[in-house]
């Protein structure tokens, strides 16, 4: 019998207060592309290298309040080839940034900001 295992992360997924206007805002602000609507409504929008991110709608519970180091999945880093560029890119987009450009965890370096409803996102430069 084959042993089981996992080939890699299909896609992370976010619940958006507003999955259209949280859709548009990764399009047009961090390239992503849509490329699956579905009326319930969830939408499947794909990065540059091809990974999948999932947005859905949020349920009637509460927010809660997270840091990186909050129990559970922390946020989500999106790999750059020019940092500085990127920062830059997000300064033109009035990013709420939540902390500065720092030594990341392996090599790099990472800074970490906000998407528009408040979910923690980070470049990373390797």
């Amino acid at each position: 019998m084959e042993k089981f295992k996992i080939n890699g992360i299909d896609h992370p997924a976010v619940a958006a207060e507003n999955v259209e206007v949280l859709s548009n805002w990764y399009c047009e602000v961090l390239g992503f592309e849509v490329v699956f609507k579905d009326p319930r409504p969830i939408w499947l929008l794909k990065a540059p290298d091809g990974v999948i991110l999932e947005i859905l709608p949020i349920d009637s519970n509460p927010r809660p309040v997270r840091t990186n180091l909050t129990p559970g999945w922390s946020h989500v880093a999106f790999g750059v080839d020019d940092i500085e560029a990127g920062i830059a890119h997000l300064d033109n987009h009035n990013i709420r940034w939540t902390s500065v450009l720092s030594p990341a965890t392996g090599g790099g370096e990472v800074r970490t900001f906000l998407d528009p409803e408040g979910n923690v996102l980070q470049l990373i430069q390797r």
